[in-house]
């Protein structure tokens, strides 16, 4: 096992939870696994954490408990994903982007503006492609997915002054994870990528230590990114889904009715919490234009077209398998 280098609507839940009623208690008493977010505590991330969390124990009769961190209080992303692979943490919740320490296929779906939109990361997801790249991170990482329809709204760009184009970002600091997918396309753009902790970008905007970042539009109220950055530019330029991830050292010491267990309270979580950022988002964005945020709509063509030359080079130096763009766009011709 290599581990990391470091340096929409509401699913009724009854018929699922009959077809689970019969799963053994085996300690009534069992110690909580742990399930670790960066997200903040009111973000739709950790309410459907929590969701996830109160089904597994229904559906385990209390046999299976699972306790939520939120707020990177288990260690960044990368930190986290190497415990599941240790086995010394039992679940990590976060956007499939960070896969791409994993297994470089995983990157796609952190490369901006070559998806469409959900519907498009739908048709990858049920490819012969998309299942070998999850068989991938558990034969070679250690760390199984067990859910991965969260999804979540587009990400966007927020920043302190206006952008209409690419040449506004010209010299911009932004702040973006340490992906090299974010780097080298916002780079491209002429922006100068600063990679911050998720949990930093408010002050670091605040204080003008950056000017600005991407971030799915639901989370802007939630964690008050529009207060900092009230220039919202709609980019639509990311869809990646949000993924519940299991050490697969945990999964193999549960029994075959408690992996059902994990892999249905997951399912359920993400419609729960799809659902609920498709919901939240129209009162939300009334909210934070009445504050002052303004939503801007330009032609994402020019940044498009740069993406596009920053996907090419990514083949070329083998960043993914080769094919595998041109394989992902024909799925929407």
């Amino acid at each position: 096992m290599r581990c990391l280098s470091l340096g929409h609507k509401v699913v009724a839940m009854v018929v699922a939870g009959a077809a689970l009623a019969a799963i053994p208690v085996t300690s009534a008493d069992a110690a909580a696994m742990r399930l670790g977010l960066n997200s903040a505590p009111l973000a739709a991330e950790t309410v459907a954490s929590k969701e996830f969390a109160r089904l597994v124990e229904q559906y385990s009769k209390g046999a299976l408990k699972v306790e939520v961190f939120e707020g990177d209080k288990l260690g960044k992303p990368e930190a986290q994903i190497e415990n599941l692979q240790l086995g010394t943490q039992d679940f990590h919740g976060d956007v499939s982007d960070w896969l791409q320490k994993l297994d470089k296929d995983w990157a796609t779906l952190a490369m901006p503006f070559l998806f469409s939109g959900i519907d498009h990361v739908k048709k990858f997801q049920a490819t012969p492609e998309y299942a070998k790249m999850k068989e991938n991170v558990i034969k070679n990482n250690g760390v199984r997915i067990i859910a991965d329809n969260w999804y979540r709204l587009p990400k966007v760009l927020i920043t302190t002054k206006p952008i209409f184009k690419p040449a506004d970002l010209q010299g911009v600091k932004l702040r973006m994870p340490n992906l090299a997918t974010y780097i080298d396309t916002w780079s491209a753009f002429g922006a100068r990528p600063t990679p911050l902790a998720w949990n930093e970008a408010y002050l670091a905007m605040k204080t003008g230590t950056v000017e600005g970042m991407d971030s799915p539009i639901n989370l802007l109220y939630p964690q008050k990114f529009y207060q900092a950055a009230p220039y919202v530019l709609m980019t639509d330029h990311l869809v990646a889904p949000w993924v519940v991830l299991m050490s697969e050292k945990v999964w193999q010491k549960l029994t075959p009715d408690q992996q059902k267990v994990m892999t249905q309270a997951g399912k359920e979580a993400g419609d729960f919490y799809t659902a609920k950022v498709e919901t939240e988002f129209t009162a939300q964005k009334q909210t934070m234009a009445a504050e002052g945020t303004y939503f801007i709509e330009a032609g994402m063509k020019p940044f498009a077209d740069k993406a596009q030359e920053v996907m090419k080079r990514f083949e070329a130096k083998g960043e993914w398998s080769a094919g595998l763009v041109e394989k992902i766009r024909s799925l929407v011709k």
